[in-house]
């Protein structure tokens, strides 16, 4: 057997069976594996929250806006002076691309709404039948989701805190005015609410037929306002764009309207712009952690190698070279930092979990845009993060083959 992993091993062994005999060496290995514990614990939580954040961000804003939106240019994606045909020559090849799930017309009209003597303003979003309601789905509150496969219909979805404001209920009657030219007035169902927790959609968006923005703006059939993609979850938004770009740049004919495609970054920067600001937290909360825990470990080794400082003289002197002994104080070393990381994990995954299912922490919408804490278990992630703790933890240790280079067998045992 490798004598410096034997040496290690009954190191080891005696601090486990409670046999060591220094107690500054038992209590300084019990805080250095508590600190890797406690350390590896706050990372993965921190890692879990902001990818909860993240992906439930994510989900809110590509949920209502779709992840890219094609629109003439010049115009954002709320247009509703300059449609264009929505039936272009390669809107089969958007939808072939691998990271596409759909593509899907919008029109977009802006009007005054009243009810009860209350008035606001608000866009209405006109889709159709093949719309995905996903985000709706998940978002309802109250009410069912509309349905536009058949005759055209009055039903709306619109907003509980849009509702509230105006006094409406589901199965109210809504009267919506329409300015341009002339003066349009029409009566709407509310047939559901939402709470997407998002003030500017909460506030702002009613979801109608895409058959009423269209008579209303005197347009074709086929004209939209814009056309959403929506992209696989996961998938990265920027290369989406840029593959839907090329496709646009080969395919498009002159008979298609030029369209320019917008990304859900730019249309929400302030939502991704707060999540790249967590980002930057978390890698100082890593790094944070990460010397924490180094500290404690190197800290609880330097006391190690002094108490055993005898023993690493009689080693030096029956011939055992410097990497040797450096092997044995890493590999017990390794042992603790093996040991924190084990307990630091299980009282994270704990946590986690019960966060996840238990919804236990809550969160103000109007500041967080959730309800709670949200919590994403990214497995790859979570591997990554033990072993690179490891890797670091264990290259600092590596320094303490300095003291033990710098120590005299002679003197060492002349002191004994």
């Amino acid at each position: 057997m490798d004598a410096s992993r034997f040496i290690a091993r009954r190191l080891s062994a005696r601090a486990d069976r409670g046999q060591e005999q220094d107690r500054l060496v038992r209590v300084s290995g019990r805080i250095a594996w508590i600190s890797v514990a406690l350390s590896i614990a706050v990372m993965v939580i921190a890692v879990a929250v902001v990818g909860g954040f993240k992906a439930e961000i994510r989900a809110k804003a590509t949920g209502f806006m779709g992840s890219a939106v094609l629109c003439r240019p010049g115009q954002g994606p709320l247009n509703e002076q300059y449609p264009f045909n929505g039936t272009l020559s390669y809107l089969d090849s958007l939808r072939a691309l691998p990271e596409v799930t759909s593509v899907s017309p919008v029109a977009y009209r802006s009007g005054m709404i009243r009810h009860e003597g209350e008035i606001g303003g608000a866009w209405f979003k006109g889709v159709d039948s093949l719309y995905d309601f996903s985000f709706f789905a998940d978002a309802l509150s109250e009410g069912t989701l509309p349905d536009y496969s058949g005759r055209i219909s009055p039903d709306v979805l619109l907003s509980a805190r849009l509702a509230a404001q105006l006094g409406l209920a589901v199965g109210d009657t809504l009267n919506a005015y329409f300015v341009r030219d002339e003066l349009k007035a029409r009566n709407f169902r509310v047939c559901g609410l939402f709470d997407a927790q998002l003030e500017e959609i909460d506030n702002t968006f009613i979801l109608t037929d895409l058959r009423h923005i269209r008579r209303l703006s005197g347009w074709a059939p086929e004209e939209v306002s814009a056309l959403e993609v929506r992209i696989r979850p996961g998938a990265d938004i920027e290369a989406a764009v840029d593959h839907l770009t090329d496709v646009e740049f080969r395919l498009a004919t002159d008979d298609d309207a030029p369209l320019f495609i917008h990304s859900v970054k730019k249309i929400y920067p302030h939502l991704f712009d707060w999540l790249a600001v967590l980002d930057l937290n978390v890698v100082m909360i890593l790094a944070l952690m990460m010397i924490v825990a180094g500290f404690n470990m190197i800290s609880s080794l330097l006391i190690l190698l002094f108490r055993k400082i005898s023993m690493i003289g009689v080693l030096k002197s029956l011939g055992m070279r410097d990497g040797a002994l450096t092997r044995v104080f890493l590999i017990r070393s390794a042992r603790v930092v093996g040991k924190g990381l084990l307990w630091g994990d299980l009282v994270a995954l704990a946590l986690c979990l019960i966060q996840k299912f238990g919804h236990v922490f809550t969160l103000d919408p109007a500041n967080y845009f959730v309800k709670y804490v949200p919590i994403q278990l990214d497995w790859g992630a979570f591997l990554l993060l033990n072993l690179l703790s490891a890797v670091v933890i264990l290259a600092v240790l590596s320094l303490s083959a300095v003291f033990i280079a710098r120590v005299s067998p002679a003197r060492t045992l002349r002191a004994a």
